[in-house]
């Protein structure tokens, strides 16, 4: 999961809302605001967080070419 895949996502479901998510996955308030905007990068530790919650909403993995 990259920081645009996560943009694009709750720009395709804008009845979604980003304190939603954060508080689902356990993550602060502000945190996710805070990946979007630039002012934090995207752990994996996040991205593990943020996964089980996104896939109910929809969310989908791209499939990497080896």
């Amino acid at each position: 999961m990259t920081i645009e895949e996560l943009k694009k996502f709750f720009e395709e479901h804008p009845s979604l809302s980003i304190n939603g998510v954060n508080n689902e996955a356990g993550l602060t308030d502000s945190y996710l605001g805070k990946i979007l905007g630039g002012k934090r990068p995207l752990s994996q530790k996040t991205v593990e967080k943020l996964l089980p919650v996104l896939k109910r909403y929809g969310y989908a993995e791209k499939k990497e070419d080896t």
